[in-house]
Parts: structure tokens; C-alpha cells; sequence
């Protein structure tokens, strides 16, 4: 079991080479762009395929240099919530 806990931390899930979370918002962002845009605006889908691309390479790239960028962006999604405080204070407190 504990070599499950070290792999996990250690390998973040991946997606063809870049971080799981942030490649599938990419996805899913850019397909429904890139089909609304082939039935409104006849647009060649051939320039949306490279912005996927592009946008993947980048996301990939920013994987290379912090490999746990999908963690960072839930953990960012959880401690930026406001809090009620009990005191009049400036900042949130996470604690009474």
C-alpha cells in the first residue's frame, strides 16, 4: 500500500504528456467553441486543430516545469473560498 501512495504523489496523472486536469478543461473548452463555430460561421476546422494542439503543447510544457499543476489548481479551488468571521478582521480566517 505504500507504494501506491508514493507513486501517486510522486506521478501525477498525465495526459498525453500533460497535466490531467488542466489538458481536459482544454478539451473541453475548445470542442464546443470549435463546433458551434463550423455550424454558425463555417469556419475550417483545420485552425481550431492547431490551437488545441498549441494550447496542449503549452499546457504540456507548463507540466514539465510543475508536475503538479492539476493538484495546485484543486487545492486552489478549495482554500479560495470566503469565510465568515467571527471577529472583525482583515483576511480570511480558516480557523474560530
Amino acid at each position: 500500500m505504500r507504494e501506491e501512495i508514493l507513486k501517486a504523489v510522486a506521478q501525477p496523472p498525465k495526459f498525453l504528456f500533460a497535466p490531467m486536469i488542466p489538458a481536459i478543461i482544454n478539451l473541453g473548452v475548445q470542442f464546443p467553441v470549435l463546433f458551434m463555430a463550423i455550424g454558425v460561421a463555417d469556419v475550417n476546422p483545420l485552425f481550431f486543430i492547431m490551437t488545441i494542439i498549441g494550447m496542449h503543447v503549452f499546457i504540456a510544457a507548463m507540466g514539465f516545469k510543475e508536475p503538479h499543476l492539476s493538484t495546485m489548481m484543486q487545492a486552489y479551488g478549495q482554500t479560495n473560498k470566503i469565510s465568515k468571521n467571527l471577529y472583525a478582521q482583515k483576511g480570511n480566517k480558516f480557523g474560530p
